[in-house]
């Protein structure tokens, strides 16, 4: 009897024992943790990246923290802290400043967390990698189209106005290098370079306002991302202008105003990529991987020339 006994606690034992670390395994895998931070919601293309993050944190099956920080430094350090104070397994930043919030995300390399960037190279070589378009070549190509573009159709000279958000440090690279490629023609003359407050589209559909006031025979509007440009195509249809609009970024709305030559040329990156992208290489650098500093997004200049190709290639229609 004793000896059943033994036998029945210790086949107990065992299986407590096994369900135990069977539990304590599955605990384990769904303890994954990661704190992202995007730049703002507000933006068509943040809500893609958090698709793209959203699509590749389910797969995996990883909880995946989002705070949106409204473009405001202190609000998205307020944000980080709390990721650190929660121990959060990793963290995606898209940074709202290049240098503000290094102080907190080397605090949070320091206890143990990496910080994978996107979008916004910080300065620091603290974290694990900038995952993003190059943005100078981003301005590049769609200022060589432009460059073509005055050379073919207006005889080799223009007016440009140049719509931006200034403390972007993309849209800092993407306007000197479309800047780089138009101003190699001598006939070409930028007549206005200003800031879009916050970088919303109102703002921007304001400022072209203004710019094309000042400026009544302006040709050509360049806009540093999708609210910036597509600000302009809104104030050019409003005032009935003979504009050309050049501009950075793709969505539905976009491909259509080329259709409607309303928009004539725009670089396109592939935020649900850089979204998803982003939190494979999290989880990657959690299992230990090689990670390169640098991680790049191709992008792809559209025009009506090869709109249907560019939307297949892009699948622009799922955003």
């Amino acid at each position: 009897m004793k000896h059943k006994l033994s036998t029945v606690i210790f086949i107990f034992v065992v299986m407590s024992l096994v369900f135990s670390l069977t539990f304590s395994a599955v605990s384990q895998e769904k303890q994954i943790v990661l704190g992202t931070s995007i730049i703002t919601y507000e933006h068509p293309f943040y809500i893609d990246v958090v698709n793209g993050m959203k699509k590749a944190a389910e797969k995996a099956g990883v909880e995946m923290l989002l705070d949106d920080p409204k473009a405001k430094l202190d609000a998205q350090v307020k944000a980080l802290e709390t990721y650190i104070t929660r121990g959060v397994d990793a963290i995606v930043l898209f940074g709202v400043d290049p240098e503000g919030v290094v102080p907190v995300v080397e605090e949070a390399v320091a206890k143990g967390i990496p910080v994978i960037t996107a979008d916004m190279e910080l300065k620091t070589d603290k974290v694990v990698t900038f995952i993003g378009s190059d943005n100078y070549q981003i301005g590049t190509e769609v200022g060589k189209w432009t460059k073509d573009y005055i050379e073919k159709e207006m005889g080799g000279k223009a007016k440009i106005g140049v719509l931006w958000w200034a403390v972007s440090v993309a849209q800092q690279q993407r306007t000197q290098g479309f800047l780089d490629q138009v101003t190699q023609l001598p006939g070409v003359e930028i007549v206005a370079q200003q800031n879009v407050e916050e970088g919303l589209r109102e703002n921007a559909m304001t400022v072209a306002e203004n710019i094309m006031t000042a400026n009544k025979d302006i040709d050509i509007l360049f806009g540093g991302n999708q609210t910036c440009t597509m600000g302009a195509v809104s104030a050019v249809e409003a005032a009935g202008a003979n504009v050309k609009v050049v501009g950075v970024d793709i969505d539905t709305e976009m491909v259509q105003a080329i259709k409607d030559g309303k928009l004539f040329a725009t670089v396109a990156q592939q935020p649900i990529v850089l979204g998803s992208t982003a939190i494979e290489t999290a989880l990657k650098k959690l299992k230990g991987e090689e990670i390169p500093k640098r991680i790049t997004i191709p992008v792809l200049l559209v025009s009506l020339d090869n709109l249907e190709q560019a939307t297949k290639e892009l699948e622009i229609l799922e955003y």
